[in-house]
């Protein structure tokens, strides 16, 4: 039984345990389902899309003992809040960036 730590860009990691290889783990039926609930949870409210490439998913093997959280129901919304506030801030950034050239000193 393989370990994997598995977060959305900068949000908090979460442990998960998978019978096979981070391979095999990323491929599988409940990475696919995460991915799903991710997009689908992202575009309820980001409809214009262009989030994919703000919010990595990050999937890692676990060295040694880890102190992480099981990822389950409950931290998947958790781990979502912090996706969709990420794309906030970096929309944000983004809007601000397109007055610097006309900023003046």
């Amino acid at each position: 039984m393989g370990k994997y730590i598995v977060s959305i860009g900068d949000s908090n990691k979460y442990e998960v345990e998978f019978p096979g290889s981070i391979d095999d783990f990323k491929n599988s039926s409940q990475i696919k389902e995460l991915k799903e609930k991710a997009t689908d949870f992202l575009k309820e409210k980001f409809p214009m899309g262009g989030f994919a490439d703000i919010v990595p998913f990050h999937i890692e093997e676990a060295h040694g003992t880890t102190n992480y959280p099981k990822l389950d129901m409950t931290n998947i919304s958790d781990m979502l809040k912090s996706a969709t506030t990420q794309i906030g801030v970096e929309k944000f950034t983004d809007k601000l960036n397109l007055n610097a050239p006309f900023d003046k000193d």
